[in-house]
């Protein structure tokens, strides 16, 4: 009884330095009350807070599986004590760490992927088209992919896990049957290595627009891009790759399921709703991570940490100069790595963060770039299946020694009333009229539409009221002025980018 008091004092205490709270307002809360409600009000980045700091406080892992219902200073201390009985997640021989709080050695992920190719065998599912892999969790969802592709299957991995040809890790295991063991001779990334051309991944990517795109990828050419990675940067001291970025994104399925394949190193994937510290036994950390939640992971780094890796949208000079002083302060031997690059594209460029110039990159060794009529081409060995070349979607700069100076996505052009506009020339004109404000523009394509389509604005500013004045008029000039939806903050999605599908969704749910 005296422990579990001690408890309680010590996540209260916490729970002041987590969210800075006055003694005060601490002394309001009862160990029953819920943190998001009265007297406190706390929001969930707050909870995720106090949350991420007990762990790290109380050396443990929580499991993210009975992450639910109201969240008492009773309540975290049960889970600590729960969570103290369990094995740190870092301590045995697990190879993967699943966001579910599950884990698994590298004889157990054999295992299981053995045990899928024998139920694919049976399954009947046709191999002519791609196979949908229904699962959320990271673990479950690269064991099947792996099956599937080993039997001969083309995975689709997508956000959106429902559609045609489906398969799940749990229908798949419910098959009963005799399962052979994969030879041992092979790692499961020699085995991956090994397959022809033609084994190929699907990705569905929504993009900007939120219509969902299928790219098909070879598997060897993902298998080429780490490849290059590993001869890039010296990765053999790693014994843990943190993943904040689920695999069914490209650049997670490079950085979060293939490179620690290749490394044989650990890799721990986080949840979106509940960070967990690595353990003080591991001493040499990755972090892959999307800019969105840099807040988030920069007060939860410590000396472990040797490398940050970002991709999935711009890292922004104003994280840039975070970095450069949590480098400088705290954490000389921290390394950040910013990628340039798409599902489409694969890796393009790198520049180190805290040290490049933002804009500036080098190209990938096997990668080259040639000016074309629009812009230029990309040449490299990580384009989708059967491209040689593809058009660059961003505006760059050659320069000397294989560098580029990136300078933001080309304009995008729309048809509107028969004439050609500039999207880009329209946010510059909003971005006037309501400076210091966040917003987006699209032009969504209708058939039906005599003007071709909606011209649409989103910007992050409390009001609910556009007036179309004689000063608005001259400012666009001959420029169409877009319908305004007004909302509190941009949604980003799992990779930090704001999407058409997540502004529209925010929209309707506003006006609900």
């Amino acid at each position: 009884m005296k422990d579990f008091e001690d408890l309680i004092n010590q996540v209260r205490r916490q729970i002041i330095i987590s969210v800075e709270l006055e003694e005060s307002e601490i002394a309001q809360l009862s160990n029953d009350d819920d943190l998001l409600g009265s007297p406190l009000f706390l929001d969930s980045v707050d909870l995720l807070q106090i949350y991420a700091d007990c762990q790290r406080k109380f050396s443990v892992v929580f499991n993210n599986a009975d992450y639910e219902g109201t969240h008492t200073v009773r309540s975290i201390v049960t889970r600590t004590i729960s969570a103290k009985a369990t094995k740190n997640a870092n301590t045995d021989s697990a190879l993967f760490y699943s966001s579910d709080g599950n884990r698994y050695s590298d004889a157990e992920f054999k295992q299981h992927i053995a045990q899928l190719i024998t139920a694919l065998q049976s399954a009947g599912l046709d191999k002519t088209k791609p196979l949908r892999v229904l699962d959320v969790d990271p673990v479950k969802m690269m064991m099947v992919m792996v099956a599937a592709v080993l039997s001969g299957h083309k995975p689709l991995l997508s956000a959106q896990p429902q559609g045609e040809n489906a398969v799940s890790f749990a229908d798949l295991a419910s098959k009963q049957g005799e399962a052979p063991s994969l030879p041992d001779s092979y790692t499961i990334y020699q085995q991956l290595a090994t397959l022809s051309q033609k084994a190929v991944i699907f990705f569905e990517t929504s993009g900007s627009t939120g219509v969902p795109v299928r790219i098909e990828k070879s598997l060897a050419s993902m298998v080429q891009e780490v490849e290059a990675l590993t001869t890039l940067f010296d990765f053999s001291v790693l014994d843990l790759i943190d993943a904040y970025v689920s695999p069914v994104h490209m650049y997670g399925f490079i950085w979060s399921f293939l490179l620690p394949l290749k490394l044989e190193t650990p890799v721990m994937y986080q949840s979106n709703t509940l960070l967990r510290p690595v353990s003080e036994t591991v001493s040499h950390v990755m972090a892959v991570s999307v800019p969105s939640i840099w807040q988030s992971l920069s007060g939860a780094l410590t000396a472990q940490y040797r490398y940050i890796v970002n991709s999935g949208g711009k890292f922004g000079e104003q994280r840039d100069v975070q970095f450069a002083k949590l480098v400088q302060s705290k954490l000389p031997e921290l390394q950040g790595i910013d990628v340039l690059g798409s599902t489409e594209t694969g890796a393009i460029a790198y520049r180190m963060i805290g040290q490049d110039n933002i804009q500036t990159y080098q190209l990938l060794p096997t990668v080259s770039l040639q000016p074309s009529d629009d812009g230029h081409l990309i040449y490299s060995d990580f384009l989708p299946l059967g491209v040689e070349c593809a058009p660059l979607d961003d505006k760059i700069e050659l320069l000397a020694n294989n560098k580029i100076l990136h300078l933001g996505r080309k304009d995008n052009v729309f048809k509107f009333k028969g004439k050609r506009y500039s999207l880009k020339a329209i946010e510059d004109k909003l971005s006037q009229l309501f400076s210091g404000h966040d917003l987006r523009v699209y032009f969504i394509d209708q058939a039906h539409n005599v003007r071709g389509g909606e011209l649409i604005a989103f910007v992050a500013k409390a009001s609910s009221h556009f007036d179309i004045t004689d000063e608005v008029r001259a400012l666009f000039q001959d420029l169409p002025i877009p319908k305004i939806e007004f909302i509190d903050e941009l949604p980003t999605n799992a990779m930090g980018k704001v999407t058409l599908q997540g502004l529209q969704e925010k929209v309707r749910n506003a006006r609900v």
